[in-house]
């Protein structure tokens, strides 16, 4: 029996089937429970338990593996005891394929196995993008737009005319009442040394002295820096302090247990 083609797997698609291939496109990796968060919310008109909200994420992601629309990756996000909701989902050739097609898309990407410090990372960054969709649904933000990598990053001249690139992990601008806020963001996971991070402000401020950004928003974005807890909060703050070319009000650090507080009465964008 031959394949089916583009075409007639499109035609069999739900829009919630291509809703789940434009964020794997997007975001690249997502874990079970983050495509249940986005796709199956627990609400009296969707599914009405967790249990019922995962089974059927499983029945869906299933079918998509099955047509070759997207696979799962060997490792897992926290773990064997998260089960099936660590798995790591990312697009099948056929989906990739697929995806080309709808979006005509040209270059082809091609996919292979991250590493499991890189899951690590881009299932921290996939969480604020999971919970921001949650805080626009719940009414609390009023429209979230992101951009992930690489759409996020930005070019610009260096010193002599070198060619530079800023690399943020998401770039998000959220709307609430009469404002409307823009945040390059980055996710530490602690990981990295706190000289290392002081140059990569280095990076922002050589970045906003172009007035790229000003020219074409107004306003340069602030900087949020989320990582993993209070401790590492204040030696990143105080890193930073260490460098008096920075410019002040430009980045702002917080522990991922203060994301949902700090989203909900955020005013970003630095001058």
């Amino acid at each position: 029996m031959m394949p089916p083609t583009t075409d007639a797997l499109i035609a069999k698609l739900s829009p919630r089937d291509l809703a789940i291939l434009d964020d794997l496109q997007q975001f690249r990796l997502l874990s079970t429970r983050h495509i249940q968060r986005l796709h199956f919310p627990i609400a009296p008109d969707t599914h009405r338990t967790a249990a019922g909200a995962t089974k059927a994420t499983w029945r869906v992601l299933t079918r998509l593996e099955r047509d070759g629309l997207i696979s799962h990756l060997q490792g897992r996000i926290g773990g064997v005891r998260q089960g099936s909701q660590g798995y790591v989902w990312q697009l099948g050739s056929t989906g990739e394929r697929l995806q080309r097609q709808r979006h005509g898309y040209k270059t082809r990407r091609r996919y292979t196995a991250p590493s499991q410090p890189f899951m690590e990372h881009r299932a921290a960054v996939n969480d604020l993008v999971v919970r921001l969709r949650e805080l626009q649904r719940e009414g609390d933000i009023e429209r979230v737009e992101v951009e992930a990598e690489p759409q996020c990053w930005r070019t610009y001249t260096g010193p002599h005319g070198v060619p530079q690139t800023l690399k943020p992990d998401l770039y998000a601008v959220i709307t609430r009442g009469e404002y409307e806020n823009h945040w390059f963001i980055e996710v530490d996971l602690a990981s990295e040394h706190l000289p290392q991070i002081v140059r990569k402000a280095g990076v922002y401020r050589a970045h906003a002295a172009t007035g790229l950004e000003q020219r074409r928003l107004g306003i340069y974005p602030a900087v949020l820096w989320i990582t993993t807890d209070p401790p590492r909060v204040a030696a990143m703050r105080a890193a930073l302090r260490t460098d008096p070319g920075l410019p002040k009000g430009m980045f702002t650090v917080i522990a991922a247990s203060e994301v949902d507080a700090f989203l909900r009465g955020s005013e970003g964008g630095a001058g």
